[in-house]
């Protein structure tokens, strides 16, 4: 079994050298193609991104602040056990939070209703609008 691995990996590397010396590099025409570039700074080019993308947002789509329940769905289903789709909806109160994280059964169970609440009843994004309660659902 050894010589047979042996022999293959011989034979692969043979057929790698074999097949790299096809390969030829025109300097030339690389300090043709490098003379022709233009130069420019992380600077310019991150000022350009920001630019086009802004320019394909509209007025009206950057300023609106509403919550879209696609946006909360993939909060809630990612990271619904450390409760930041219930900071995406306006809960500040900073116990919910600390409750999510130090019982981590209970804060995922409670983000993953949270989720299907929101998933088959259209209306429940409502009552997690700016809502403190712990347990919105139950409501």
């Amino acid at each position: 079994m050894k010589k047979l691995i042996l022999s293959c990996a011989l034979a692969l590397g043979l057929s790698a050298t074999a097949s790299a010396n096809k390969y030829t590099l025109d300097e030339a025409q690389v300090d043709n193609m490098f003379a022709k570039s233009t130069e420019i700074t992380f600077e310019q080019k991150m000022s350009s991104e920001l630019n086009l993308v802004n320019e394909g947002m509209s007025m009206k789509a950057m300023a609106s602040d509403t919550k879209t329940r696609g946006g909360y769905l993939v909060r809630s289903f990612f990271c619904g056990a450390i409760a930041l789709h219930r900071y995406y909806m306006g809960t500040n109160k900073k116990a919910m939070w600390a409750m999510y994280l130090c019982i981590p059964v209970v804060g995922g169970i409670n983000g993953c209703v949270d989720f299907w609440w929101v998933v088959f009843d259209k209306e429940a994004m409502d009552k997690y609008a700016n809502n403190d309660k712990y347990i919105v659902w139950l409501d």
